[in-house]
């Protein structure tokens, strides 16, 4: 299954994605700080499973497979 872990990757950088955007809305929102601290964990938790599989940081504007900009 080589196409299994760029899939995988892509998915998850896509799901830091949606998850900084719902932190983002909550803030501008004026959410709980409870609210807003969770959905803060769970984005650090994805960014550290993505780092756990790609090797490297998150990058928002390099999803994985991608050379990074210059």
């Amino acid at each position: 299954m080589p196409n299994s872990e760029p899939a995988s990757l892509l998915e998850l950088f896509n799901s830091i994605a949606t998850q900084g955007e719902l932190v983002r809305s909550l803030k501008a929102g004026n959410a709980s700080k409870d609210e807003i601290d969770s959905a803060v964990k769970m984005l650090v938790s994805l960014k550290m499973s993505y780092k756990a599989a790609a090797g490297e940081d998150y990058k928002a504007d390099c999803p994985p497979g991608n050379p990074a900009p210059t």
